[in-house]
């Protein structure tokens, strides 16, 4: 389709006062249809050219003369000086209206790949590392260490939460249960004095730390809705 044609259907589509949705609605197509249409990307077919000249209350002649066309666009853009604002307006709305971009099945494979190396090596390492400790300090190593095997789906989550730019994904509760289980088994026999009772180990006091999930999750949450937000702001 020529230009002139473009701009003889987005004149008669405005001189009947109907948006682009409305049109769309009215013909039963999309509306990038219709903005393809007056941007001379596309033409629509013969049942819509009939469709439009009745809608109009034109024959198609008058709908496909490109010599009136050009006068009419000619006259108008001097009548509407923002003709072209409006145009790019719509064209920005159809924008807003396209899918995202999805990573691919390429990408997809990398990804997991990561994933999946990353947990793999953290699951080899953490088991040297307890097995090496275990046979060093039979003492608290077998009992107390075992919590390092937390720090798989700890790991895990952190590659993911920075992958995704994410903080939520990250599983922070399960870090404190490591700290938590880590810190009390350890120093049970420990005895000390807190403001002024006497206290053994660890695991009375440090039940504090789960007070710091709700919080971790209360300041976590905005600040991904932020990130989340700008970068829909960024694909509009």
């Amino acid at each position: 389709m020529n230009i002139e044609t473009a701009n003889r259907l987005y004149e008669l589509r405005k001189k009947n006062g109907l948006s682009q949705e409305e049109l769309a609605d009215k013909l039963g197509i999309s509306r990038q249809a219709v903005s393809k249409w007056e941007r001379a990307e596309a033409s629509p077919d013969t049942d819509n050219l009939i469709l439009l000249a009745k809608l109009y209350g034109v024959t198609l002649d008058e709908l496909l003369n490109s010599e009136s066309a050009e006068d009419l666009a000619k006259e108008n853009i001097e009548a509407d000086p923002i003709m072209e604002s409006e145009i790019v307006e719509e064209e920005n709305n159809i924008k807003k209206d396209l899918p995202k971009k999805e990573l691919s099945e390429e990408e997809k494979k990398e990804k997991n790949f990561a994933l999946d190396f990353v947990s793999g090596l953290f699951v080899f390492g953490t088991a040297i590392v307890y097995l090496t400790i275990g046979f060093l300090v039979p003492k608290y190593g077998w009992s107390c260490y075992w919590v390092l095997f937390l720090l798989i789906p700890i790991a895990t989550s952190l590659v993911e939460a920075i992958q995704e730019r994410r903080i939520c994904k990250f599983l922070y509760p399960v870090l404190v249960v490591a700290v938590y289980c880590f810190l009390g088994m350890r120093f049970n026999d420990v005895s000390y004095n807190l403001f002024g009772k006497e206290m053994h180990g660890f695991w009375h006091p440090m039940w504090i730390l789960f007070l710091t999930i709700p919080l971790f999750y209360a300041v976590a949450g905005p600040i991904d809705s932020y990130i989340h937000k700008t970068e829909d702001t960024n694909n509009d």
